[in-house]
């Protein structure tokens, strides 16, 4: 029998998780010839690549597997497991006390162990890309995927694992908590909607089990992002500990009232109200002494509406210890259009690489989204309501126009003439100068959660140069 444990491992414990996959190896179910496959991220609960393994980080995992293969000794049971060895990553069989090092090749997105090297009838494919990272399993009639669970640096493992057998699909599994043998039957097809928002909520139950974190905090204005992302919460830790606040000004409309909390109550959730006008109006009166008379008061006004917000929610959570949600997507944080502490702070961006046109494609394909948020948030006009009447159009193409050429700049990695000659020089312009303007916002957004190919967060200014036709 074939057991393949893809759940989530301690991360930088190789300690604590080999003693659990001696664990597991000392069951007293496991038989002669039984083999246990387990992901990457097993004897440090991240993917490690070599290059970026410190020496004393590679001995340590050769020290443990040593343990390991030694606790093993009147075990029935075989290990197989990738690590990054003193040598070079390596995938190891471990047997009767000893280590041997299998013959692999390098796919795109991991590494594959031929059958004939395993001894078993299947080829083994050990995943090491994330979400959102290519990865080509080998084309076998008899094949075994091994995917971990994990979330480190932006990157989510989902657990992705697959086994193949006679050509057919026998199980397909993603998240699951449990281990399974290459005779279970689950199979589940999850379109990238899914593969998404299981992304999100993986992120998010990793992300608070490492830092300690029990509660979430937000701010619910009304709209979509912030009501994807309560209900993501809510989601994972339960209403009991999701703390929602409505954080109102002057400029909020009765609809965005109306709309928040009957988002709260299909989603059973406490609608906190706090009002920011005091505190706006006394910032306001303060810093207009020093505001030269032909300084943008209407946007200092604006902007400080949304730091009040943000300082707002962060107390809150400073006393009782939550971690705050950021709430923006990542059409708005392409082109800047986020307030740099005030929208932009929290702990986690789950929304921060998913376009605002995806997202209501994303509410459209996950029935849980599709029943909790009110149709009327849906289908709405976006609107940061930081003044009288305003609309997201008024500064920003619409949606679907700006995230088609973002989508061609970004992840299609399209040259300047190609994206003005496609979408017309203006707008290509437009959008091009309003990326490489929030150029500094991208660089101090929160941590995000990588979902696809080309996170904004961490690419390198070599990315957009030549964008601009040479008069810019």
């Amino acid at each position: 029998m074939i057991y393949i444990h893809a759940y989530p491992f301690r991360v930088d414990d190789p300690e604590r998780n080999t003693r659990q996959m001696t664990a597991l190896a000392r069951s007293k179910n496991l038989k002669a010839g039984d083999v246990l496959l387990f992901p990457f991220q097993a004897l440090t609960g991240t993917v490690q690549e070599f290059w970026n393994t410190r020496p004393e980080n590679r001995n340590r995992n050769a020290h443990w597997l040593s343990k390991l293969a030694a606790s093993l000794i009147h075990s029935e049971a075989e290990i197989i497991v990738p690590a990054v060895m003193p040598e070079g990553l390596g995938v190891l069989s471990l047997k009767k006390g000893q280590i041997k090092s299998l013959d692999f090749e390098w796919i795109t997105g991991g590494v594959v162990v031929k059958a004939e090297c395993s001894g078993l009838d299947y080829d083994l494919n050990f995943r090491s890309a994330a979400v959102g990272e290519a990865f080509e399993e080998t084309d076998s009639n008899n094949l075994i995927v091994v995917d971990g669970q994990g979330f480190s640096d932006g990157r989510v493992w989902l657990g992705q694992c697959k086994v193949v057998k006679n050509g057919r699909t026998r199980a397909n599994y993603m998240a699951y908590p449990e281990a399974f043998t290459e005779q279970d039957g689950k199979v589940s097809w999850l379109d990238s909607h899914h593969e998404r928002f299981a992304a999100m909520q993986m992120a998010l139950k990793l992300y608070m089990q490492r830092g300690h974190f029990e509660k979430v905090s937000l701010g619910l204005s009304g709209g979509l992002d912030s009501a994807v992302v309560a209900a993501l919460a809510v989601s994972v830790v339960g209403a009991e500990n999701v703390n929602a606040y409505i954080l109102p000004s002057r400029f909020t409309s009765e609809e965005s009232f109306s709309d928040a909390r009957a988002l709260a109550q299909n989603l059973g959730l406490k609608l906190r109200e706090l009002s920011i006008t005091p505190a706006v109006d006394l910032i306001a009166q303060t810093a207009e002494r020093y505001v030269p008379y032909w300084g943008n008061k209407g946007l200092m006004q604006e902007n400080i509406q949304a730091r009040v917000r943000g300082l707002l929610l962060m107390a809150v959570s400073n006393a009782d210890r939550s971690l705050v949600l950021n709430t923006g997507n990542k059409s708005e944080l392409a082109v800047g259009y986020c307030t740099l502490y005030g929208d932009m702070v929290g702990g986690l961006a789950p929304l921060s690489d998913i376009y605002k046109s995806d997202l209501y494609k994303l509410c459209d394909n996950v029935e849980y989204l599709r029943r909790v948020i009110p149709k009327t948030i849906l289908t709405k006009a976006p609107t940061a309501e930081l003044r009288e009447n305003q609309k997201d159009e008024d500064s920003l193409p619409p949606y679907e126009v700006l995230d088609a050429v973002l989508k061609e700049m970004l992840e299609g990695r399209a040259d300047g003439k190609k994206l003005r000659k496609k979408y017309g020089s203006d707008l290509a312009v437009r959008v091009t100068k309003l990326v490489m303007g929030a150029r500094f916002k991208h660089a101090q957004a929160p941590q995000g959660v990588r979902l696809s190919a080309c996170p904004l967060k961490g690419l390198p200014d070599s990315f957009f140069e030549g964008l601009l036709p040479k008069q810019f």
